[in-house]
């Protein structure tokens, strides 16, 4: 009912991000508003329940990916990615999923697998017949670059550390969410932070029984999936928080998840205590920077790095806290590139049918990465990663990753940024 059509969600400006997909697709139907009327119609009685349930339905409501930013620039504040998470709910309810989304919701069960075996996955990554393959079957596009998955994960490594048990010695500990791209693809992201938190006295703790946030699933609208994980996660992590932990993430994905659309599934006090304590990790450690208490004995970057500001960062409504730490490293220059969305947007950009319009969306985005001067694309969003690397072999480096290299905390980071990018695989 807040929604009173005026229409700002369709604008064309380059000062707002709103809708992504609107800008390309500048249909009526791709607008934010367009989803909030055909929600109203079936709500008020114009339009007939079953009509959640068909194909005419889903097809509009799959228009949405959920990055967010409709909800942060709407004038009236309508929650559009909630009540189109509800709509993709009823029709999963009534129709269930595809096994092509089955699976891209499911991508941790799926880099385990592979993980079992990394040499064969990844020489499959790389592979242009099984890719072909990987199409056909999974719906994940040829052409897209995709991670590699490791044989042993950051919650095996962190096991092996002895940082799964919580020991609370120090004045601020952290409980760390993993999920699932530092866990299977990037752990040497999760060792980053961990080195970085212990430099700056800060106990680490991870859980070894959390699964993956969910993210996925719920935008894909198997909410009794997300709904399950969502509890599993809360009851581990609301005891963290009980025993003195803040919850950090190195995905601003992951932390609104868990802030935000964990509350649309479950209403009870350990999702609240969760919501109300899980922070980014470059926003926790920009808040050490505030109270004073983060070290700064940063050795110079003598490079130019294209920092991008993901929407599920900006979504968390805590500035970019990430772009602000990299201004603390001597020689390094940040370049904002203030070119909208990646077009990435999770699972979006993975889809064969979603390929193209995916890089229609970010194609300003990887333009700017082209130029000469720039050495390294940098953000916070492993998703929006993947869609820096596809049109350039310039490397992009997570913030938290180039804070640990001018600390001179782990030498196999210093050179990060000079790896050049594989056919068909991210760095």
């Amino acid at each position: 009912e807040d929604c009173n059509g005026c229409g700002v969600c369709r604008t064309q400006s380059p000062e707002d991000r709103m809708c992504p997909l609107f800008r390309v697709a500048a249909a009526e139907e791709a607008s934010p508003r367009a989803k909030v009327s055909l929600l109203r119609g079936v709500l008020t009685g114009r339009l007939d329940l079953n009509s959640l349930s068909t194909e005419e339905f889903i097809r509009i409501a799959n228009l949405c990916f959920g990055c967010h930013a409709c909800e942060r620039e709407c004038p009236s504040e309508v929650d559009v990615p909630r009540l189109m998470v509800e709509g993709k709910g009823a029709y999963v309810s009534a129709r269930g999923l595809t096994l092509k989304d089955h699976v891209v919701s499911r991508g941790d069960r799926l880099a385990a697998l592979a993980g079992l075996m990394p040499n064969v996955a990844n020489w499959a990554l790389r592979n242009r017949p099984s890719r072909w393959l990987m199409e056909k079957t999974m719906g994940i596009a040829q052409g897209r670059k995709l991670p590699r998955v490791v044989r042993r994960t950051f919650l095996r490594r962190a096991a092996r550390r002895r940082l799964t048990k919580p020991r609370r010695r120090r004045e601020r500990n952290v409980a760390l969410f993993v999920d699932t791209y530092v866990n299977h693809h990037d752990p040497q992201l999760g060792d980053a932070l961990l080195a970085i938190l212990k430099h700056n006295d800060v106990a680490a703790y991870v859980p070894p029984k959390q699964k993956q946030a969910g993210t996925t699933a719920i935008v894909h609208g198997d909410l009794d999936f997300a709904r399950r994980l969502a509890h599993h996660n809360t009851t581990i992590f609301a005891e963290a928080v009980r025993q003195g932990y803040e919850i950090v993430t190195t995905e601003p994905a992951a932390a609104l998840t868990l802030r935000r659309e964990y509350l649309y599934l479950l209403d009870d006090d350990d999702t609240q205590l969760v919501a109300e304590n899980t922070r980014d990790a470059c926003h926790y450690l920009w808040g050490l920077h505030v109270d004073g208490i983060l070290r700064l004995d940063f050795k110079p970057i003598r490079a130019t790095v294209g920092y991008h500001w993901p929407c599920r960062m900006k979504a968390l409504d805590v500035g970019a806290p990430g772009r602000n730490l990299l201004g603390l490293i001597p020689g390094l220059n940040v370049r904002e590139i203030d070119a909208g969305c990646s077009g990435m947007a999770g699972t979006f950009g993975l889809k064969a049918q979603n390929y193209r319009t995916s890089l229609r969306i970010g194609w300003g985005l990887i333009s700017a990465l082209r130029d000469p001067d720039i050495q390294a694309g940098t953000t916070e969003c492993s998703a929006c990663k993947m869609q820096m690397e596809q049109g350039t072999i310039k490397p992009t480096v997570h913030p938290i990753k180039l804070l640990a290299m001018a600390y001179g905390l782990m030498p196999e980071l210093d050179a990060i940024l000079t790896t050049p990018g594989e056919d068909l695989v991210t760095t």
